[in-house]
């Protein structure tokens, strides 16, 4: 019993720590409570021993991520031979198309960015690593939707406000083009002017676990280019799941 009390707490750490996001970097323990449905006295006490740690740093009524998380996130950066790979793929992939290139990974219903190589033209699509992302917009997630169903629901349910699960026709075409050539152009989804195309990256069990992308202006980054640099995305992000230890798209996961 005292095992499992143990892991609750961690899971409660993790979530307080799931909070904070480039977009958020300070945050009060009751806006800690309002994130995450923790009880108030349960979160002021874990953020008091997160504190005492370093885990997260107090200033004033508001915490953020404390320095001690700075090391593991470069002790991360230096062992992941994965996340190395990415980031060269997605150079290179920058170099070939003259766009932003980056890697998503899946949290819940969204996506967050663990690589990004900006595009070096006067015009471009400024992402940047630890960005969040929904899954709804924009060609990386519908790449994440295409392969997973319970992902799938849950978008739904949360895109018509917990209505119900219903299945627009737009999106299915779009998540069936995934499945069924490899990469998918999205086009002004997230913001006006902003086009996307995205591939899936599987490891070695077929699962999609994360996606290649390039973002650019919908000048440049349309239905035209997107037949050289879509194929090209999906050559690049197949590379990466042969470092993954992915054999044939016959034993990708997909979609019933």
């Amino acid at each position: 019993m005292a095992a499992v009390s143990s892991v609750l707490v961690i899971e409660k750490a993790v979530k307080l720590l799931d909070c904070f996001t480039p977009e958020r970097t300070h945050l009060s323990v009751g806006e800690l409570h309002r994130l995450t449905g923790v009880p108030m006295s349960t979160v002021a006490r874990l953020v008091n021993t997160l504190t005492t740690q370093e885990l997260l740093h107090k200033d004033g009524d508001s915490y953020s991520i404390g320095l001690r998380v700075l090391t593991w996130m470069a002790a991360a950066t230096a062992g992941s031979d994965f996340l190395e790979a990415v980031n060269q793929a997605a150079a290179r992939l920058r170099d070939q198309t003259g766009e932003t290139a980056g890697v998503y990974i899946p949290r819940g219903t969204t996506r967050v960015a663990v690589a990004v190589k900006l595009s070096t033209q006067s015009i471009i699509f400024r992402g940047y690593v630890g960005q969040v992302m929904p899954m709804r917009a924009a060609a990386a997630g519908k790449v994440f939707l295409a392969y997973d169903r319970h992902l799938l629901s849950a978008v739904l349910v949360e895109m018509n406000e917990g209505a119900g699960v219903e299945f627009p026709p737009e999106l299915e075409a779009q998540l069936k083009l995934v499945r069924q050539q490899g990469w998918i152009l999205t086009e002004e989804e997230r913001e006006k002017g902003l086009n996307s195309i995205a591939a899936p990256i599987f490891d070695s069990t077929g699962t999609v676990v994360a996606a290649l992308t390039i973002g650019g202006p919908s000048f440049r980054l349309n239905s035209q280019s997107a037949q050289e640099f879509g194929p090209l995305v999906a050559e690049t992000a197949a590379s990466l799941s042969d470092l993954s230890g992915h054999g044939s798209q016959g034993n990708t996961k997909r979609l019933a």
